[in-house]
């Protein structure tokens, strides 16, 4: 038996004379340790001429935390089975994914240095990579045993020389030295969110500081399982829901989510109370009836006859829009009937006779027009209620050879757009 190896095992047994199990301990940052290792060195392939042979370690870490360490190790082969001693140097990233109170695994990588040294000549210095896994056992409080594997890519600096690839495999010993290991109740971080468990209210699902280690996707502070809305940011009271026009109303639920509203209405408004959402209202700031579409009940039919085509009694002065006096109570008689019925939408029609150009007309029987829609406005009815239109002398309703038939042509007609 090689005698490193006696002295491993020598080790071993006097290591273990105190109690096993004596506090439980795991790797806490700021401490280092040192250990050292015995295995064998295994060529894969491009070493010509080597056979597989023992290694020996010592090696070194330093933990920042409890996951993260600097490791460096030097792995010896003597002349024992080959005629050339190896010596690799390594140097490589440690990362321990669990940092268990007894069982500890890792992985590494890192650049490395082979020196090839035969009993006579020159030392062959190739440079390398290597990639490490094994783990670490505390049975102890201060010591503990590792077994590890490390690959190694080792780049021929010579002409005549290829990439070579070596294995390592080694049990050993260490001892860690510095800040001491927590002698309570090892706290686990089961999920891996970066929250003890003791602290987690998700302890086996990864979560956010927002919920206290549970999902929570918006970062609403509300548990996705809890949340209606987990994609979008809420409030409590709404089960994590948005609430963009502020009535209280989650915008899942509300059919108007840009406008203020009311439950009774599933969030929409109601501007003339008449207990139709305004989405379904056809005349929203008007009251009215459920049977006519929000709208107040339409006009008689005989209001309807009378008021669609000529109005008889409108005039104006001549080749004027201004309205003769003997015209006013026939338009405040109109007036009246539009404010009773105050959600017909009216256009006013202006005709002209053939007289003058058609430009002329067109423009005379626009003003004539607008001039009896702003006399009704000043009677108070809702201008957005009311339009006009010229048509000049296009429309005749009788010849303009007669001047019997030119004076029915030049009239008002009023056209029932909405009733």
């Amino acid at each position: 038996m090689p005698r490193a190896l006696q002295s491993l095992l020598a080790a071993a047994v006097v290591a273990a004379t105190p109690a096993v199990a004596s506090a439980q301990s795991a790797v806490t940052a700021r401490s280092a340790d040192l250990g050292v290792d015995m295995g064998g060195l295994f060529f894969l392939g491009g070493a010509e001429g080597l056979s597989d042979t023992f290694a020996y370690r010592i090696a070194g870490a330093y933990n920042f935390t409890r996951h993260i360490a600097a490791h460096l190790g030097v792995d010896f082969s003597p002349r024992e089975v080959n005629q050339v001693s190896v010596t690799h140097v390594h140097l490589a990233a440690l990362y321990r994914p669990l940092s268990h109170a007894w069982f500890v695994p890792f992985v590494g990588a890192g650049p490395s240095l082979a020196v090839t040294t035969p009993k006579d000549g020159d030392a062959d210095v190739d440079p390398a990579v290597s990639a490490m896994a094994g783990v670490d056992l505390y049975p102890w409080e201060r010591v503990g045993f590792r077994a590890s594997t490390r690959y190694m890519a080792r780049f021929g600096t010579d002409d005549d020389e290829t990439t070579s690839h070596d294995l390592i495999a080694s049990l050993g010993m260490f001892v860690t030295f510095g800040d001491q290991a927590p002698t309570g109740p090892i706290l686990l971080d089961t999920d891996g969110d970066g929250f003890l468990d003791p602290d987690d209210l998700c302890v086996n699902v990864p979560g956010h500081a927002s919920a206290q280690g549970c999902p929570d996707i918006d970062g609403d502070t509300i548990v996705d399982a809890d949340d209606r809305c987990p994609n979008d940011p809420g409030t409590k009271a709404l089960a994590g829901c948005p609430d963009k026009d502020g009535d209280d109303i989650a915008d899942l639920d509300d059919r108007c989510p840009d406008v203020p509203g009311t439950p009774a209405h599933k969030g929409c408004p109601d501007l003339d109370g008449d207990d139709i959402a305004d989405l379904d209202d056809r005349c929203p700031k008007i009251p009215g009836d459920k049977r006519f579409g929000g709208c107040p009940p339409p006009p008689p039919e005989e209001v309807v006859k009378k008021y669609s085509g000529a109005i008889a009694g409108i005039t104006f002065k001549y080749d004027s829009a201004e309205i003769e006096p003997s015209s006013f109570p026939v338009l405040d008689e109109a007036a009246a009937v539009l404010a009773e019925y105050a959600h017909l939408v009216v256009l006013i029609e202006g005709h002209t006779s053939a007289e003058g150009s058609a430009q002329y007309n067109q423009e005379l029987s626009q003003r004539r027009a607008e001039s009896v829609r702003q006399y009704l406005v000043d009677k108070g009815i809702a201008a957005e209620r009311l339009q006009a239109k010229g048509f000049g002398k296009d429309n005749p309703v009788a010849t303009n050879d007669t001047e019997e038939g030119r004076a029915q042509n030049r009239r008002i007609e009023f056209k029932i757009l909405v009733q």
